[in-house]
């Protein structure tokens, strides 16, 4: 469960919006990123979300030039998992070591998509 969450965060969450987390790139020329894009269910589960995260490295060339960024363009997905609700979420998070305290809102990183 997100109770545990700061409430800005766990609020940004509930109403859809990405939130982010920088950690440590496998290689030295990337940076990487821990992203978690909410997505509302069809119209008969409105009150419902599931969750698309991804941890995603970015060649810093392309950053650096902002050149176009997609999948096998500068940009590789290490791994993603699909959490059915805000505990899946949870339990995500912590098995990849984030602290959900870690997320930000997208805004206020260098998160490139």
């Amino acid at each position: 469960m997100t109770d545990g969450w700061p409430t800005a965060l766990r609020t940004a969450l509930r109403r859809g919006q990405l939130l982010v987390a920088e950690v440590p790139a496998v290689l030295p020329d990337h940076r990487a990123w821990i992203a978690v894009y909410p997505v509302r269910r069809p119209a008969a589960h409105r009150d419902e979300q599931v969750f698309t995260i991804f941890h995603r490295e970015f060649d810093n060339s392309y950053l650096d030039s902002d050149r176009c960024i997609g999948p096998d363009d500068g940009m590789t997905d290490v791994r993603i998992a699909q959490a059915a609700d805000e505990n899946a979420l949870n339990d995500v998070l912590i098995g990849w070591g984030i602290d959900p305290g870690q997320l930000s809102y997208v805004h206020r990183t260098d998160y490139p998509v």
